[in-house]
């Protein structure tokens, strides 16, 4: 890692923002205030904070690892996953969801997150130096 990279990419503030707010709406919201809002909340934190977390794990497989976020996403929230529901359901492991196809709306969110995270991963010594060149055309 270079030393214009933060070493702490984990404590991206968008990044906190985004788990934070997902468990408040998922243990708090959702049993409180159980209305549409809370079910696309829970939609667009999760896609923004999960491919983030795992981009810091995998480093040099950002790109992908969005990719995949977005078609597991559709895949997931559609019908043709009733299937692996049914045979986890069928093993022990309860797990539902219901398909809503506005959910997809969420998707907006990944380009926003892929973003933030190509732009941490450059770090802030690009920007300072970005801004000094400019100051120097400017002036």
């Amino acid at each position: 890692m270079n030393q214009s990279q933060p070493k702490n990419l984990i404590y991206g503030k968008l990044f906190l923002i985004s788990v934070i707010l997902l468990l408040l709406n998922d243990f708090f919201f959702k049993y409180y205030f159980h209305n549409y809002l809370t079910g696309k909340l829970s939609d667009f934190v999760g896609l923004f904070a999960f491919p983030y977390f795992i981009s810091l794990l995998f480093k040099s497989k950002i790109k992908p690892i969005y990719i995949l976020t977005g078609i597991l996403f559709l895949f997931w929230k559609s019908s043709l996953s009733q299937s692996v529901i049914d045979y986890l359901n069928g093993v022990g492991i309860g797990i539902n969801r219901v398909v809503d196809y506005s959910d997809f709306i969420a998707l907006l969110v990944l380009p926003f997150s892929y973003r933030y995270r190509k732009q941490n991963s450059i770090g802030w010594n690009y920007y300072i130096r970005l801004d000094k060149k400019m100051r120097e055309y400017v002036c």
